[in-house]
């Protein structure tokens, strides 16, 4: 079995697949019919040998090189990945090397950016899981790491010393009662919330005032998010005119979490350049009529 320290391969008991195949249905979540991934990924195994022998390219949507990496069926990956083949790299064979070696997912970027200490304590989240589970993007963990660093950083502050980063023991069930507990306190952020949307403006008030806080005052934030990016799409200074020269927004020197508030709640995909200070000033202006 692969043995990497990262968000791909935590430990030997689980991996995530979740990028494989390379191109798939965007809602299709690993979850989906798990008997069936189950069997495919057990045959694809089985038949690696005679797949090498007579390799052909994917449609995209199956991957022969994505199977089971043990006997015990417990990581899922790839197959063809080169620390399997003493350093070949046979991904080629399917037509997708290039993608498949340079495919890393925002939420490992993120994770790698944490500490030592971080990580364990994001991993924590995933005790028991199984690869299917752990890959699937309803897995909390993924749903915090798409919240970036900084927010993360403030929920493992907030909780680093609480009982949820006590090791495992016998009781079972009561290490899966904590992993519960933290996970009904933050599932706001993505069953009220969306980071591409508030990603920015919530990190500014939890930085300010606590995640609590915003999460005491969940209904009064969503009106202020709704009404600010109302604001956006009316400013004329943001709007194209036959003379203006746009550039695309997330080339604008703004945090990434802006420029997704701007594009996917705003619509605004291109903006003029040297409009940064404005629109900060703007969220900042909106910020402090929400806070006390």
């Amino acid at each position: 079995m692969l043995n990497l320290a990262s968000l791909c391969f935590p430990d030997q008991e689980k991996s995530c697949f979740y990028c494989c195949p390379p191109i798939r249905d965007p809602e299709a979540d690993p979850l989906d019919n798990i008997a069936e991934k189950r069997r495919l990924l057990r045959t694809n195994r089985k038949e690696l040998q005679n797949n090498l022998a007579d390799p052909h390219e994917i449609s995209g949507n199956e991957c022969w090189g994505l199977g089971f990496l043990d006997d015990q069926e417990k990581q899922a990956g790839c197959l063809l990945h080169p620390l399997r083949h003493q350093g070949r790299d046979l991904r080629n064979l399917t037509g997708y090397q290039f993608k498949c070696a340079h495919a890393l997912c925002r939420e490992a970027q993120v994770f790698t950016d944490l500490s030592q200490t971080e990580q364990k304590f994001c991993l924590a989240l995933c005790r028991g899981m199984d690869s299917f589970h752990y890959s699937s993007r309803t897995n909390p963990l993924m749903r915090l790491l798409a919240w970036e660093k900084e927010m993360l950083k403030i929920i493992i502050r907030d909780n680093l010393e609480s009982e949820f980063t006590k090791q495992p023991n016998n009781n079972s069930s009561n290490q899966l009662q904590r992993i519960t507990n933290f996970t009904e306190k933050y599932e706001f952020l993505w069953k009220k919330l969306d980071f591409r949307l508030d990603g920015f403006p919530a990190l500014l008030i939890a930085e300010r005032k606590g995640l609590n806080f915003l999460r005491d005052n969940l209904d009064d934030y969503i009106q202020l998010r709704d009404d600010l990016i109302s604001d956006l799409k009316q400013n004329s200074n943001l709007t194209a005119t036959s003379d203006t020269h746009l550039i695309p927004t997330h080339k604008l020197k703004i945090p990434l979490n802006l420029s997704r508030l701007l594009k996917f709640g705003a619509d605004l995909w291109e903006l003029p350049p040297g409009c940064e200070r404005e629109v900060l000033q703007h969220i900042e202006n909106k910020l402090t009529t929400f806070l006390p």
